[in-house]
């Protein structure tokens, strides 16, 4: 009885690893190149979430999942939603999570983002505002987005390209008087 175990046993793991997933793996395993973004679909909002190494991960995912389940829902134009940063490399998050970015903006053409979303940072507060790339990215898109928004200590980011210029806003709680002195 053992025996006829180990054989249906040995049978199954064999017939698991198909001669089309080993196919599938193979080719995979000789590309080097990433396919391209292919999530665009029309008659949708496109939403952009601008991510540079030190994003805190709930700062993305979270919100991310949301835009993103727009498509499961009636009553509710769907969102395309995709990630854009200064690199074509994988960013890292504050936590560790790398994440390769669906669109370089300063290399690729960009779909028309509708809404821009910034999501808190580690230096958003510091060296985040001296990159004037990404300044000038925010600035470009706010003049055609219909919506740019933030995330906590993205505020800082904001108000940095002018977005926030006569505004009502907030930050993160422990960061509204920085704000206040920063961004009079």
């Amino acid at each position: 009885m053992k025996r006829i175990l180990y054989i249906i046993s040995i049978v199954f793991i064999v017939s698991c690893n198909s001669t089309e997933e080993k196919k599938i793996n193979q080719d995979l395993s000789t590309k080097n190149e990433i396919p391209a973004f292919a999530g665009i679909k029309p008659n949708r909002y496109n939403v952009a979430f601008l991510i540079m190494d030190g994003t805190f991960n709930t700062e993305l995912t979270a919100p991310f999942d949301i835009f993103q389940h727009t498509i499961f829902r009636d009553g509710i134009k769907a969102m395309n939603v995709f990630t854009v940063a200064n690199t074509d490399n994988a960013i890292v998050t504050f936590e560790g999570m790398r994440i390769l970015p669906d669109y370089n903006y300063l290399a690729d053409s960009l779909p028309k983002i509708d809404i821009l979303v910034v999501p808190s940072a580690e230096h958003h507060l510091d060296t985040d505002l001296e990159d004037d790339l990404m300044i000038n990215f925010v600035k470009k898109v706010d003049k055609e987005a219909q919506f740019v928004t933030s995330h906590c200590d993205g505020a800082f980011v904001l108000a940095k390209a002018g977005v926030l210029n006569n505004s009502v806003s907030t930050t993160f709680p422990s960061d509204i008087d920085k704000m206040r002195v920063m961004f009079p």
